[in-house]
């Protein structure tokens, strides 16, 4: 493998770790919204194992968004990272 393949698969890692934040974020407000937004649910199973959701959910997001993005960069190099003067790379 060459340096230039290892940037770009590793930058598509990358990025699908910053979506994955992204995509956290949405659904993590969201979720806080619905329990915060009943008192009743102060009490549920949701808020008691909020801790233990959060961590399983985001640990799941993330490793998922960079096992997308390694896989969507590998996919990708043939198409377009590999060819000599694709994007005015030079070899």
């Amino acid at each position: 493998m060459n340096g230039k393949k290892i940037l770009y698969v590793f930058a598509f890692g990358f990025l699908g770790f910053i979506v994955a934040t992204l995509i956290h974020g949405v659904v993590e407000l969201v979720l806080l919204d619905l329990i915060f937004g009943d008192p009743d649910n102060a009490s549920s199973v949701w808020w008691q194992e909020w801790e233990l959701i959060h961590a399983v959910g985001g640990a799941a997001l993330w490793t998922g968004g960079v096992v997308a993005g390694l896989y969507a960069g590998a996919a990708w190099w043939g198409e377009y990272g590999s060819k000599p003067g694709a994007f005015g790379w030079r070899k």
